[in-house]
């Protein structure tokens, strides 16, 4: 089975960013994504209660171009300001062309 190598872009943030994120990658030329809702606590803590939001994770099966571009979208319009996590991951995917 032939499998290409891409990039997997995950993002968590705040769930009150996910429009502007969505629209972003999309900007940068992100075909598709998949996006869920994200629990968990850090050196920050949890969320205290559901009125604050929720947090979301987002991926992308991307080039890794396109990797380089949205971290450094994130790095220049949202690390500063928001509390945001973004890791980066080697993957083989079947049926490639699909995402690039």
């Amino acid at each position: 089975m032939k499998t290409v190598s891409l990039k997997l872009l995950t993002i968590i943030a705040d769930e009150a960013l996910q429009r502007r994120l969505i629209e972003d990658v999309k900007t940068l030329g992100a075909r598709g994504y998949t996006l869920e809702k994200a629990y968990g606590e850090g050196d920050s803590g949890g969320r205290i209660s559901p009125w604050e939001g929720e947090n979301i994770r987002l991926e992308l099966l991307i080039s890794a171009e396109l990797a380089e571009k949205i971290l450094d979208r994130l790095a220049r319009d949202y690390f500063d300001k928001y509390s945001i996590i973004a890791y980066l991951s080697d993957v083989q995917v079947l049926r490639g062309e699909k995402f690039i």
